[in-house]
């Protein structure tokens, strides 16, 4: 009996529905950010969402990041990404013991010059992903997705060098910024696609080159426990002492771009019709002497309160302080960032006094009805808003409703991963890469 030959045997022999399928590699994804799980800093829980979410969808992520932390954790760090399969990389520290805020360009020197060889020496990702912490990150990024030939994805926490030129920190015109808008400019042109967080924001990025089709846009979300807690409950509140208080909050970071003049005159002006009027502020930053200074200076002392940074966990507590929610920015940010706060205090129901120039927060607040625009300088205007708040308590209380629907609708964290996951799957499908 002749014996089929094997193309037979292998075109006829065999029931098809019985074969092995061929093996699919995982897709890998590199993530790139300095401060990282575990970290006390809300702006850290964006970036561990993200990959956690990715891992869960049966991608290989990896993440290169720094082992500082920008806010101690105290207490339980929140879910390990680890144990969704996450790998996590640490680039030792330069400075090990020593506040993060002091020695930053050394420290973003030293990330940098620790990721190069990460970058360009390992097998690569089939996608490359960075925000833009710290920002000599992007630039390199972007140089090991060209040479790879793979697709970056990058998320602009902030446009740089801009930030840098309108913070003073380089001179505008200057031959540094030249060189840099140079590199930024192509950096940001040779990303596959960029995630702005505002129409101001797209703008900006724009303004550099990049394509139209290249940018998209996805808010950020709230970060931290999720809830507020209020009255008797609130610890924080009685151990201040702010319980028969009218209270502003202003939390997160002081920094370059936010505007303290107008929020701290306005405040004067209004506490003088209010006694029971207490501004808090909670968080840190290069600005923090300055505000202090300010407040001596306008005799607040015994109206203003400064609390550190608080924890994820405690930002139920922390924003249960608030009757109204205080974002501030300075002119010449406007769409270079896009302050997070102002997303903790629409999820927990908090109205928004916004003082600033048009902006992505302007948009914001114009868009879901949350809150009152200010314009920089006009501390008569802010303290209108403060007592009219005061005295329409009813009216206040529909800003925040109006506020968390608003982000209930639009700006959840379900919907920013959702439209992640399809800005990834569209960034492996570019050809060419």
């Amino acid at each position: 009996m002749r014996i089929p030959s094997r193309w037979w045997w292998s075109r006829h022999g065999r029931d098809r529905s019985t074969r092995i399928p061929k093996q699919t590699v995982p897709t890998r994804l590199l993530f790139v950010e300095q401060f990282f799980y575990p970290e006390g800093w809300g702006g850290a829980e964006l970036p561990r969402d993200l990959v956690t979410h990715f891992s869960r969808l049966g991608w290989r992520v990896q993440v290169f990041c720094g082992s500082d932390q920008y806010v101690p954790v105290d207490g339980p760090p929140g879910q390990d990404p680890r144990e969704e399969g996450v790998r996590i990389h640490r680039i030792p520290s330069v400075m090990r013991g020593s506040d993060v805020r002091h020695g930053k360009l050394l420290r973003q020197l030293w990330f940098c010059a620790w990721l190069a060889p990460l970058l360009l020496l390992r097998r690569p990702p089939d996608l490359f992903i960075s925000q833009t912490n710290p920002p000599l990150v992007v630039p390199l990024v972007a140089l090991a997705a060209r040479l790879w030939r793979r697709p970056y994805l990058l998320i602009a926490m902030d446009v740089y060098p801009e930030l840098l030129t309108a913070s003073g920190a380089l001179s505008r015109g200057g031959m540094a910024a030249r060189i840099l808008e140079a590199v930024f400019g192509w950096a940001y042109r040779s990303a596959t696609r960029v995630v702005a967080l505002g129409p101001v924001m797209s703008e900006r990025i724009r303004a550099k080159g990049v394509r139209d089709t290249s940018v998209l846009e996805i808010s950020n979300w709230s970060t931290g426990a999720k809830g507020v807690v209020r009255g008797q409950v609130n610890r924080l509140c009685a151990d201040l002492g702010l319980q028969d208080s009218f209270v502003l909050v202003c939390a997160g970071n002081m920094g370059l771009a936010h505007e303290f003049e107008t929020l701290l005159r306005g405040f004067s002006s209004a506490s003088r019709q209010l006694p029971a009027l207490k501004l808090v502020f909670i968080g840190s930053g290069p600005r923090l002497a300055e505000v202090r200074a300010l407040v001596q200076e306008l005799n607040l002392a015994t109206a203003v309160m400064f609390l550190d940074p608080v924890p994820s966990d405690r930002l139920p507590e922390a924003i249960g302080l608030a009757d109204v929610g205080v974002v501030t920015l300075r002119e010449g940010f406007e769409g270079l960032v896009v302050p997070s706060r102002v997303f903790g205090y629409m999820s927990r129901g908090v109205p928004v006094l916004y003082i600033g120039p048009r902006s992505d927060i302007d948009v914001l607040i114009s868009r879901h009805g949350c809150g009152v625009s200010v314009r920089c300088g006009d501390a008569a205007a802010v303290s209108r808003a403060i007592i009219d708040a005061h005295g329409n308590r009813g009216g206040l209380a529909e800003l925040g409703r109006a506020g968390q629907a608003g982000f209930e609708r639009e700006l959840s964290r379900e919907r920013a991963l959702s439209r992640y996951e399809s800005l990834v799957r569209s960034c492996l499908d570019v050809p060419g890469n």
